[in-house]
This record gives structure tokens, sequence and C-alpha cells, in this order.
């Protein structure tokens, strides 16, 4: 597991995520930070790394960085996590400029990583957590599309939204199954709702 995390002055967000997420044996944490640093940076990205070394076993670290005013930070973040493409990422992305944390999500969605991100609020009051292929555009077809729709107006079963749409169940099963496989759908006991994403899809066409 790769964990990317960006840092600004406070070390407190990626704590808190390593503590809550824990950490195995061979995960490796790559710390995102703005150049130039200043004292307080140095700081923050010290207590974190000494904290990983006492707490946590054979956990790699290293630190990657980049001019967030300079577009070019694009280019350095992808090379570094398109080496580590085949892993699974959680991009942890409470701490640092904003100009940082967009352009990390950027890379990582330009890459189409598998990832998770995570995103602590402010107040540290909820944590915030979704599939990094959220932010992308959601592509569906007019059947598919038709299906979310009729499951938000309450067909929820495939011999129901079969019936209402006048289309095979066997279309209607393997349209099902891909739309949940995508997180636009979760099934309970052969019922179906939509998910977060879901909820929203059918709203972009």
């Amino acid at each position: 597991m790769i964990f990317a995390i960006t840092m600004g002055f406070d070390e407190k967000f990626a704590l808190r995520a390593v503590t809550r997420r824990g950490l195995k044996s061979g995960d490796e944490i790559i710390v995102v930070m703005s150049k130039p640093t200043d004292e307080r940076a140095e700081r923050a990205f010290r207590h974190f790394s000494d904290f990983l070394s006492k707490v946590f076993q054979d956990i790699k670290i290293s630190r990657l960085d980049v001019d967030p005013r300079d577009l070019k930070s694009l280019k350095n973040l992808a090379q570094v996590f398109s080496l580590r493409k085949k892993e699974r990422f959680i991009f942890i992305l409470s701490g640092g400029f904003r100009a940082l944390i967009i352009e990390t999500l950027l890379a990582a969605t330009l890459l189409n990583l598998s990832a998770e991100v995570e995103i602590d609020l402010e107040d540290s009051s909820a944590t915030i957590t979704f599939p990094l292929k959220w932010n992308r555009p959601i592509e569906l077809t007019d059947v598919e599309r038709e299906i979310l729709i009729n499951i938000e107006r309450g067909m929820t079963t495939i011999p129901n939204l079969a019936k209402n749409m006048k289309v095979s169940k066997a279309t209607i099963w393997r349209k099902v199954k891909k739309l949940e496989k995508e997180g636009f759908l979760v099934a309970e006991k052969n019922i179906y709702r939509l998910t977060e994403l879901g909820s929203v899809a059918f709203l972009t066409h």
C-alpha cells in the first residue's frame, strides 16, 4: 500500500490518518511538500518521521518537494506515482497549500490510479473518503442512465426494472452488475439502491 500524504506546517492530519488506518510491513509513505519550505514545515516532517520510526516497523518513507506555483510540479508528481502504478494508493489530502492538494489529486487522476482519497475537515470533526475514480467524467449508456432513474423512483429489483423499461431481464441483469461494480449501485438481498455516486450520475447527462 502506498500512502501519499500532503503536508504543510502541521503534521497532525498525517499522524491521525496513519494511526487511524494502521500501517503494515512493506507499506510506503510519500510525503508531498511545498517548496521552498520553512522551519515549520521541516519540523512537521521531522516529527512525523520520528513518530513512524518509533511506532511502525519496516515502513519506507520518502519525501517529494514540489513548487505548487509551477504546474510543472504535475510532471514531478506523476513521475513518482507512475513508478508505483501497480500498487494501491491512499491519498491523504488534509495538509498543505490548496494548490499542492489540487495538483496531487490531478496527477493521481491523470494516471488513473487505483486509489482512495481521504480528507479531514479543518476542525477535525469528520473525515471524507471516496474512490479516486469518482473524480472522473461519468459515462453512461442510455439504458444504464434509465436504470438509475428507475431505481431512484422505486423500481429496485431486476424484474421490476425489466417490466417497467420493457427490456429483457438478461440485459437488465448485465447492466445492473456493471453499475454495481463501478460503484453506482449496492445490492441488499436482490434489492438495489443508489450509492452517493449513483444518486448524481444520471444528472450528468
